[in-house]
């Protein structure tokens, strides 16, 4: 005669339940793990954009030290403002600070002897800011380009307006532009009027001197 018992209909019943039991209890557990593993990589995810976001806020804000003796600061898009520029003039010692600018309307335009359409308008912009005297200051920023050549490029165009250079373009790249010729609209205390990729004649650079920063001749 066998050691065990036959079990009864009401202890397998008893058996069956203790095992569904144990498994919900287990697919309960499992299910609480899984959603604390994504409850934690959501707020993961959630302060990576936080720190990205801050991250690129901080970007437009502080001063950045460029190698080739350039520094700025601010928000440089247009509606945003330029807080500071240093970079040293094209030719000879010395460079160009804004803080001397800020009180006035500023035209920056960029320029490069590799640009043609850099070349066509300069003379244009020589001719606006002749016909405009002091009440608008220019300053044309070579990017990019090797200063000797610039150097010529703005003998042969005739400007006489203060020259700097940006030897390895980190202001221009910071504007977030990519064409060339490129001219910022600055008003007076530094606020960005106008970022503008493209060439500008005569006419038209008085057309937005005169819409952008409200002085006309």
């Amino acid at each position: 005669m066998s050691g065990t018992s036959a079990r009864t209909p009401a202890e397998k019943a008893q058996g069956a339940e203790r095992r569904e039991r144990r498994a919900e209890a287990k697919a309960e557990r499992e299910g609480a793990k899984l959603r604390a593993a994504r409850i934690k990589r959501v707020r993961s995810i959630g302060i990576g954009v936080v720190a990205v976001v801050a991250a690129g806020a901080l970007v437009v804000v502080l001063t950045r030290a460029a190698p080739g003796g350039v520094e700025f600061s601010g928000d440089l898009r247009a509606g945003g403002n330029l807080e500071a520029l240093s970079l040293p003039r094209l030719e000879g010692e010395g460079s160009i600070d804004y803080a001397g600018l800020a009180d006035r309307p500023l035209v920056i335009n960029f320029f490069a002897s590799w640009c043609p359409n850099c070349i066509a308008e300069m003379p244009d912009f020589e001719r606006v800011h002749r016909s405009l005297g002091d009440q608008v200051e220019f300053l044309g920023i070579s990017q990019s380009d090797p200063a000797g050549a610039s150097i010529d490029l703005a003998h042969e165009t005739g400007i006489t307006y203060d020259t700097g250079i940006d030897r390895n373009g980190v202001f221009f790249n910071a504007l977030g532009v990519t064409g060339m010729p490129t001219t910022v609209f600055v008003r007076p205390g530094g606020e960005i009027a106008e970022v503008w990729q493209g060439a500008l004649d005569e006419a038209t650079l008085q057309q937005m001197i005169g819409e952008h920063l409200g002085v006309t001749t």
